[in-house]
């Protein structure tokens, strides 16, 4: 998949490690009525306001974009 992405969006392979690297590393806890949980990994997805969120998003939409215009009939 990455290599995909790297050949389709000329987007430089240290880049995506980088990407990649920010989004596994995620750790979170939560505040409950001025009280902090514990620390936990986040396992899928991104952390709300993350900046990576938008980018990531468009990237995805531009694939789906393509993939709609290759359809001969159309949506």
């Amino acid at each position: 998949m990455l290599q995909k992405c790297k050949e389709e969006f000329k987007i430089p392979l240290k880049l995506i490690n980088t990407c990649k690297t920010y989004v596994q590393k995620t750790r979170n806890a939560v505040r409950l009525e001025g009280t902090w949980s514990s620390f936990y990994e986040n396992k899928t997805g991104l952390t709300q306001g993350d900046f990576l969120t938008p980018i990531l998003f468009n990237i995805a939409l531009q694939k789906v974009i393509q993939s709609i215009k290759m359809v001969p009939s159309g949506i």
